[in-house]
């Protein structure tokens, strides 16, 4: 095992007095004693496994949870909308504040809010790769909820089919994952498949799928050189542009084609440069 992933991990510790409501129940001081306690415990392990945080907390909460997590899960990030207004100045607080010696993490979707192609891309394929460009080639860790690779969108649920009784219901982002383009590897599974039409038997031979263009950025981000970020001033009101190392990464984040340094980039279009 090389990781844990603490589920609520901004919870963990209860009221005393067993009373109600967040401010009783969230962020209590005494879960950064927990933590350093479970990092003594990982380090007689060899690797250490990862301690990663759930921590469903705004962006001024996070520095505390860096102190004894290895990972700190950014839901400002992941509840921002895709535009560079909003994720833009996420990502600069976020790489200004993290301690030395802490990575970034970074994701889009989970089990517990739409996925990315769905509520970031509205199903747009271009869009989607663009909004993959921008997981994938920021410094730190990225996490793809499955399906994200393939652009899968949240599913069809009927009424009658629905398990999660949360409000509302978080059943339409956990539908299975479509293999192939029949479903025919699910048999009576949790919950409906019913839209195979993103699959991975249909984009694995296909070099302009959504599957093998993060196959490809995969490749990209192990050739960066180093963990830092900084944005470029190149970026304009359409187009970001930000540094890695010696490489720079261009995404327009419109769907009109824009100028940038000369170049006329197509809706969503991005770049490695």
């Amino acid at each position: 095992m090389r990781g844990v992933r603490i589920d609520v991990a901004h919870g963990i510790i209860k009221d005393s007095e067993l009373r109600d409501s967040d401010r009783y129940l969230r962020m209590r001081p005494e879960v950064h004693e927990v933590f350093a306690r479970w990092q003594q415990i990982a380090a007689e392990y060899d690797p250490k496994p990862v301690l990663m945080g759930e921590t469903y907390v705004t962006l001024d909460e996070l520095p505390p949870y860096w102190q004894h997590l290895d990972l700190v899960q950014n839901f400002p990030f992941q509840n921002a909308e895709f535009t560079l207004s909003e994720l833009r100045p996420i990502v600069e607080w976020t790489m200004a504040e993290l301690p030395v010696g802490r990575q970034p993490l970074w994701f889009a979707s989970n089990h517990d809010h739409s996925r990315m192609a769905t509520r970031w891309a509205h199903g747009n394929v271009d869009k989607h790769k663009a909004a993959l460009f921008l997981l994938l080639t920021l410094p730190g860790t990225a996490i793809l909820y499955q399906g994200d690779e393939i652009g899968l969108q949240d599913g069809d649920i009927p009424p009658d089919r629905i398990l999660d009784l949360a409000t509302p219901s978080r059943d339409y982002e956990r539908t299975p994952m479509p293999w192939t383009r029949d479903g025919r590897e699910w048999d009576e599974p949790w919950l409906p498949l019913t839209d195979t039409s993103r699959n991975v038997e249909n984009q694995e031979d296909d070099p302009s799928s959504i599957l093998n263009w993060t196959r490809d950025l995969i490749r990209e981000r192990k050739r960066f050189t180093d963990d830092t970020y900084e944005t470029d001033d190149s970026t304009n009101q359409w187009v970001w542009a930000y540094r890695r190392g010696d490489k720079t990464c261009v995404i327009n984040m419109t769907a009109a084609r824009r100028l940038w340094n000369g170049r006329i980039l197509l809706p969503w279009e991005c770049a490695i440069l």
